[in-house]
């Protein structure tokens, strides 16, 4: 069972230590230095509990300061649906300032305190984090519920996904379901899991197999662990993000004894922003199904709307200059996945070819 926390604090070895404790809990963990870092996390993000330094700064490089961390616990405790999330206040003050203690419980919401640097017996961290989720009447994990309309629409079933891959996290049906290398053992199964062999079907690994591969000293059970507790997770943020019902068992990882660990044949991979990497007939699928049958764009027979950036594309590769999607996105005002399509739809017809390292390559034409 799987608890997804922020830990927020300007000192990164207390954040590793964070992140070492809560993953022997078997938690997921999220980190910021800043305010302003917390800030977009938790815009972009759902969260179980919250880890909070007082004295952070604003941004990087700035002074850092208590009420920095009180603002950003009355701002959290303000945002909707946290203001039942358990939030643990970290910080050297908490016993040699009964007042800042008082405030910070009373007039912030603060859930419990711990001293920093942590303890291993007592008042832990670990004690701490168990304490505020059973206080918060959680029990079961995930994150809190974020804004936005209740969806009275009965859940989709779930039918393929695409799961993408970059380095600080991995999405499945545009919803975040782990972190960076950060996340610990999933993160690493995942990333072996990934891989297909010369049939183009996924690996597989029993679980002895795969904890030697990812390094898990605990074995089979850290493994049967991690996975069970990532099954929950999903099932939950694409529920809660996504109107999207998943089978546990069968729609991720799947597990038998005769072919072991490996992802659902449902599964699609890719990396992020490495157009390359995406299967083609997955590309060729998704077009025909969402546009019927597709047409080279020179002729003008294709959708005039894709036709249009397509052919602005094309033009602007034919200067001799290289093109990135985002000058698709700034020219059309399109989303990402909508020029990431017709730049994908032009490779597959062999006119166009992405070329140099994935974060800082461009398009240009064939030949």
């Amino acid at each position: 069972m799987t608890f997804h926390a922020l830990a927020i604090d300007d000192d990164p070895a207390i954040l590793d230590d964070v992140k070492d404790r809560l993953e022997c809990l078997g938690h997921t963990c999220d980190c910021a230095a800043c305010l302003n870092c917390a800030r977009e996390l938790l815009a972009g993000n759902t969260y179980s509990y919250i880890l909070l330094d007082l004295q952070i700064p604003v941004c990087y490089g700035r002074k850092s300061r208590i009420p920095n961390g009180q603002n950003l616990l009355r701002d959290i405790r303000a945002m909707k649906g946290y203001a039942d999330i358990p939030i643990i206040v970290m910080t050297t003050h908490g016993h040699d300032s009964p007042d800042l203690a008082v405030e910070v419980f009373r007039c912030d919401g603060a859930s419990d305190f711990v001293k920093k640097p942590f303890v291993d017996r007592g008042h832990t961290l670990e004690k701490a984090v168990r304490d505020a989720l059973a206080a918060s009447g959680r029990s079961r994990p995930g994150a809190a519920k974020r804004s936005g309309p209740e969806n009275d629409d009965p859940p989709q079933a779930f039918e393929c996904g695409e799961m993408v891959f970059s380095p600080s996290r991995i999405d499945l049906c545009d919803v975040k379901v782990c972190g960076g290398p950060e996340s610990g053992m999933i993160r690493r199964i995942l990333d072996e899991l990934r891989h297909t062999n010369s049939h183009g079907r996924f690996v597989r690994y029993d679980g002895s197999e795969l904890a030697k591969r990812i390094g898990c000293e605990r074995g089979q059970n850290g493994v049967a662990e991690a996975v069970r507790g990532f099954r929950d997770h999903v099932c939950e943020v694409l529920a809660d993000q996504a109107n999207v019902k998943v089978n546990r068992l069968h729609d991720v990882i799947l597990n038998d004894r005769r072919f072991g660990y490996r992802l659902s044949p449902k599964i699609r991979v890719r990396d992020a922003d490495d157009p390359v990497n995406e299967p083609r007939d997955l590309v060729s699928n998704h077009r025909s199904s969402e546009h019927g049958p597709q047409s080279d764009p020179a002729t003008g027979d294709d959708d005039p709307a894709n036709n249009t950036r397509q052919q602005w594309a094309i033009q602007r590769m034919r200067t001799g200059a290289g093109l990135r999607k985002a000058e698709i996105i700034t020219q059309f005002g399109c989303s990402s996945k909508t020029a990431e399509r017709d730049l994908r739809d032009l490779r597959r017809r062999d006119l166009i070819e992405f070329t140099g390292p994935t974060k800082t390559g461009f398009w240009r034409l064939v030949g």
